[in-house]
């Protein structure tokens, strides 16, 4: 029987067709040989596998290029992140402290930590637990150390709302300072281009001490007056602002590693070491000392006097002191130590404060808080510009306060210190006008103006742009009156160049000139002034005003200014008596301008707050007529005050009787008559 062959084929062909195995059936299952086409689907599913092979392979050679880029582009990222304060930069605050590093690994944990640490710092502030807000205030800062809003907050407690709830000036000056160093010794140190904590900062100085918001304002300007006057050494007597910049180069120029410094030098190595031999390390402490009995107006031999008997270790401190072999190594020491101070305690920049007397703002007085607020603004303005994220109100914000404190300079700017180191709250201090500061100040406004709103449109040339425009005008117009009562060829031209300066760009909105420029600039600067005096009350207290400054600067020598001073109140005085000489209403009526003279004299020199020396000083230059007037009055004071003295003075040297006193108390007795008391207030006609 033969085998069914339902295929149709040949045994022998079946039996080819198996040997040629599975590669061989697809070889011949082609459209061709069996006459079909692949359906579409599948045509377009094998075209697709094709394409994403190819795209695979496509991306994956981008990667790789992009990941070999990123590795090129890392070191230039990394020191773009530091230069735009959008990492810590281990260098510039030299690693972060343990607990910092610790809390920065809590993750998402640290805004619950933040939170809660918050809102107990205020529950405990509001409870009068200061020092357990404080630390809590600290451990919000050191959970968002990268967050200059937490360091802000945090300073603005203490030196605002912490310091208030004090009574004492030592307590208040300390939660201010508290303030003061938590933004300055690590809130800037870890976010060193915040402009914000500059500005806060700068702030605090200005306003909290500076002006008259807190009762204790006085206070803080002592402390800080006497501290850094400490460091620095007492001001030196200079004829011009060179010498003064010449003095502070020294401690600019001096070596900036102190250790070294004291290995290297001999001569100072063996000063240091006999100093240590007396209890004096080459530290504050050393500053301190000399700055309390080295002042030019102490005399040696009182001081041994006065405690040599009861204190040997004093005796020989100033003996190494004294030694005329060792002054040029002291003098080279001191320096060294004050650089080390002022950069390591209060972290100021020595290059930039000479930079900024020299070349900005001019010779600035670092006991005056006004002058720690203009370094922090300017410094802050400085080293911030370009940072990521800056706005310009942030930019605009911080100019302002180097405006305002360059106002306060000139207006507050010059500083009459009595340090007393033990006890700096009972320092007598004075702030007075400083005209030196307005041309720097003029500059300024035109040269930030400009840097700012210069490539606007409307932008006029000569003025500070439309945001600065109404506080410059304002500070001009008190510039104007500063310049022309203190007089001179100088300042008389300066005040007739604002003037006209006003006439021009300060017009009525329709364009035509105010009517308060067409007058001369004697009416002008009068009539602002006197506009003050419609009342008996402000005129006695601006003319009385002007007197006890006069004396206070003739007193300190400066016989310039005590004349401009006196020149004012004269000025103040005959404009009110002008209305009053034929007024028969005798409660409107000063006194002779020479009683009130001598009555603010008397004043002045019974005085507690005011250093007896400064009085004594103060006889010496009077002239004869006032030293004759108030006399008789003072003498049982003056031999009180000088019996008062460790050790006594002798009172015919220190305020000795003027000449010619008999026939001054035969002839002037009418000018000598009694202070007028229960003068009411009256009011200047219309």
């Amino acid at each position: 029987m033969t085998p069914n062959n339902s295929t149709g084929t040949r045994p022998d062909e079946r039996r080819g067709s198996e040997k040629k195995g599975a590669a061989g059936i697809m070889d011949d299952f082609t459209p061709q040989s069996v006459g079909y086409a692949l359906p579409e689907y599948l045509q377009s599913r094998r075209t697709a596998m094709r394409r994403q092979w190819v795209v695979q392979v496509v991306a994956l050679s981008v990667s790789a290029c992009c990941l070999i880029g990123a590795g090129w582009l890392l070191g230039r990222i990394n020191v773009i992140r530091k230069e735009k304060q959008l990492v810590i930069d281990p260098a510039t605050v030299k690693g972060l402290p343990p607990d910092l590093a610790l809390l920065g690994k809590l993750g998402t944990f640290r805004a619950l930590a933040i939170d809660w640490a918050s809102i107990r710092a205020d529950r405990f502030k509001d409870e009068g637990k200061t020092y357990e807000a404080m630390q809590l205030h600290q451990m919000v800062c050191a959970l968002a150390p990268r967050f200059p809003q937490v360091w802000a907050n945090a300073a603005w407690n203490m030196a605002y709302n912490i310091s208030v709830m004090k009574y004492s000036p030592e307590e208040r000056w300390k939660w201010v300072q508290n303030g003061i160093k938590l933004l300055r010794d690590k809130g800037i140190q870890y976010n060193p281009k915040a402009v914000g904590l500059y500005r806060e900062l700068a702030w605090i100085y200005w306003h909290k001490v500076g002006d008259f918001l807190d009762d204790e304002h006085l206070n803080y300007k002592r402390a800080l007056a006497v501290e850094m006057e400490a460091v620095l050494g007492a001001q030196p007597v200079t004829v011009t602002d060179q010498d003064y910049f010449d003095w502070f180069r020294k401690v600019v120029d001096a070596p900036r590693d102190l250790a070294k410094f004291m290995e290297s030098d001999e001569e100072v190595a063996r000063l240091v070491f006999r100093l240590r031999d007396v209890r004096l390390a080459p530290d504050e402490s050393l500053l301190e000392f000399v700055a309390e009995n080295f002042r030019p107006e102490l005399r040696e031999a009182d001081l041994l006097k006065d405690r040599g008997e009861q204190d040997t270790l004093f005796v020989r401190r100033m003996g190494v002191l004294k030694e005329p072999q060792a002054a040029e190594a002291l003098e080279r020491l001191l320096s060294a130590v004050r650089s080390k101070v002022i950069r390591d305690k209060f972290k100021m920049d020595l290059d930039y404060m000479v930079d900024l007397m020299v070349k900005q703002y001019g010779p600035l007085d670092w006991r005056n808080t006004f002058s720690h607020g203009l370094y922090w603004s300017s410094f802050g303005n400085k080293v911030t510009r370009g940072r990521a994220g800056a706005t310009p109100a942030d930019v605009v914000n911080t100019a302002r306060e180097i405006f305002f404190s360059l106002q306060s300079m000139i207006t507050r700017g010059r500083i009459t210190l009595w340090p007393d180191f033990d006890d700096p709250f009972a320092s007598y201090i004075e702030l007075s006008p400083d005209t030196r500061f307005i041309p720097y100040l003029y500059d300024t406004y035109l040269r930030v103006g400009k840097e700012q709103f210069g490539s606007r449109p409307g932008f006029k040339e000569g003025t500070p742009g439309p945001n600065y425009m109404n506080g410059f005008i304002s500070c001009m117009q008190n510039w104007i009156e500063l310049l022309y009562l203190e007089g001179g060829t100088e300042n008389m031209q300066r005040a007739e160049n604002y003037y006209v300066w006003l006439r021009e760009n300060n017009p009525h909105p329709d364009g035509s000139t105010q009517e308060q420029y067409l007058m001369t600039l004697d009416e002008y600067v009068m009539g602002g002034l006197l506009d003050q005096l419609q009342t008996y009350k402000v005129a006695s207290a601006i003319v009385r005003q002007f007197i006890n400054r006069s004396l206070s600067q003739l007193a300190w020598g400066d016989q310039r200014g005590s004349l401009a001073n006196l020149k004012r109140s004269r000025l103040c005085y005959e404009f009110w008596t002008e209305d009053t000489k034929t007024d028969p209403n005798e409660r409107r009526k000063m006194q002779p301008f020479r009683v009130i003279y001598r009555d603010e004299i008397g004043s002045f020199m019974t005085r507690p707050e005011i250093a007896p020396l400064l009085k004594a000083r103060l006889w010496r230059e009077l002239d004869l007529d006032p030293r004759q007037m108030t006399f008789d009055g003072l003498r049982p004071y003056f031999e009180r005050l000088s019996d008062a003295q460790t050790p006594p003075w002798d009172v015919l040297k220190s305020f000795p009787e003027p000449p010619g006193m008999e026939a001054f108390r035969q002839v002037e007795i009418e000018t000598r008559g009694k202070r007028r008391e229960g003068i009411e207030e009256g009011e200047k006609p219309n």
